[in-house]
């Protein structure tokens, strides 16, 4: 609440969002500078992410925004993992909502419900920018990244209270710091066009009724060593 940040044309209209229906005006003048002030208005913020997360299309069974198909409600049993900026946003928000990391630094959800989690956001867009004494250069973005991931679940997902003890939020996966760069490979991955993916070589059938095999013929192995030893100590015997 009442921070502050100037910004010149270019900073707004030279990035990639600003382009096609979100391309500047003609009129503006090109060496203006933007004032945005905080409000601190964490239901406006909450408002204006909902619009974003468009869910008045949906032309499959059941989608989660921007006519995407998804499962809902999600089962409680899906596990998820959350990384990279999702860890840095959360590690300032939970002292606020008195939640401490695990030993490996790494948050889990058990005891904690989406209203808890909403309470600490508003506490935090509240916040007057005057009482915060040395805020690092992402503190002035808590309060939309916060709000921008939490109503990304529950509501562009409809994630539930139930799928919060299923969900985690990692620095490290033993002993090794997942970064962002995991996420963009798996990103990376799933836009790789169908017939260029590598294909299951066997099925689990296939590889079931291998190992039966090899576990079958393996047991008669052993069971023709054990007589034949037999056989040839018997021989010595006589």
């Amino acid at each position: 609440n009442g921070f502050v940040q100037n910004l010149t044309y270019d900073d707004i209209f030279s990035t990639p969002c600003a382009r096609n229906q979100y391309a500047p005006l003609p009129s503006i003048n090109k060496s203006s500078i933007f004032s945005f002030i905080g409000s601190g208005d964490s239901s406006l913020c909450s408002d204006l992410v909902r619009e974003r997360l468009n869910q008045s299309i949906c032309t499959l069974t059941t989608c989660s925004f921007d006519n995407v198909y998804q499962p809902v409600p999600i089962s409680p049993s899906t596990k998820f993992i959350a990384i990279s900026a999702w860890y840095t946003t959360f590690n300032n928000l939970a002292p606020n909502i008195s939640l401490s990391p695990n030993k490996d630094g790494n948050y889990d959800f058990n005891s904690v419900n989406f209203n808890q989690i909403q309470t600490a956001i508003a506490a935090i867009c509240r916040q007057p920018w005057s009482d915060l004494l040395q805020p690092d250069k992402y503190r002035p973005f808590l309060c939309f990244n916060s709000m921008y991931h939490w109503t990304l679940l529950q509501h562009g997902y409809s994630m539930r209270d139930e799928n919060l003890k299923n969900f985690h939020i990692v620095k490290s996966i033993n002993s090794n710091e997942i970064g962002w760069t995991l996420g963009y490979m798996i990103n990376q991955t799933n836009s790789i066009d169908p017939e260029f993916r590598p294909k299951r070589l066997i099925t689990k059938d296939e590889f079931g009724g291998l190992l039966f095999l090899c576990s079958f013929f393996l047991i008669v192995s052993a069971i023709i060593t054990i007589i034949a030893m037999m056989r040839y100590k018997r021989r010595r015997d006589y």
